[in-house]
């Protein structure tokens, strides 16, 4: 997982609510195991209508996703924000997602920036008005600037150091791997191990 600490980027808009990940990230391709290659399937079947935002040039290489309420909801699948981060997305933008997509994107190293309606129609009305604006998010200080538009959000500072740190789940276990060998050697000759 990389280490994010700020993101300074152009926005994509996506003024859609109750947007799940089964449109974010289709069923058919969901046979992989591996958690890259799945940004060219990122809303496999919108991307098919040309005036859909992925595929304006205006916003290509934009690392913050800035959608409607509701974002991720539907099922639990991982690999939708797999497939919004391999497209290159480090931040979303919302008034809410859904717990499971929440935790799947911090998991991973995706920011899920919660915020007011106010806040989202604002950055949308920015973005239409010039679609090169900048955004500067702070994950160190929990911050969004957006020229006039400021904000703070919520992230929990274990999630926080996850995500500053670049730690995956695996890294914070091997972080205890001296506690986990002391409690092996430990344990009597006939308990099973722990791999």
């Amino acid at each position: 997982m990389k280490k994010l600490i700020t993101i300074n980027s152009t926005m994509l808009p996506l003024n859609m609510s109750n947007v799940d990940t089964d449109q974010i990230m289709p069923k058919q391709f969901l046979k992989r195991v591996e958690r890259s290659g799945y940004g060219e399937f990122l809303f496999f079947d919108w991307k098919k209508e040309p005036e859909f935002p992925l595929n304006n040039e205006a916003y290509k290489g934009s690392q913050v996703l800035v959608a409607g309420d509701n974002f991720g909801t539907g099922s639990s699948r991982e690999h939708a924000p797999w497939g919004l981060q391999d497209w290159g997305f480090d931040a979303i933008i919302s008034t809410k997602f859904a717990d499971i997509f929440r935790l799947n994107s911090i998991n991973i190293g995706l920011v899920p920036i919660e915020t007011s309606q106010e806040n989202v129609d604002a950055l949308f009305e920015k973005i239409e008005a010039t679609p090169s604006t900048n955004i500067v998010i702070s994950i160190e200080n929990k911050t969004v600037q957006c020229e006039e538009i400021a904000f703070s959000f919520e992230l929990d500072d274990f999630s926080q150091k996850r995500i500053l740190e670049g730690l995956d789940k695996i890294d914070i276990t091997l972080g205890y791997i001296d506690q986990i060998d002391s409690f092996n050697k430990s344990r009597k000759k006939w308990m099973p191990k722990l791999a």
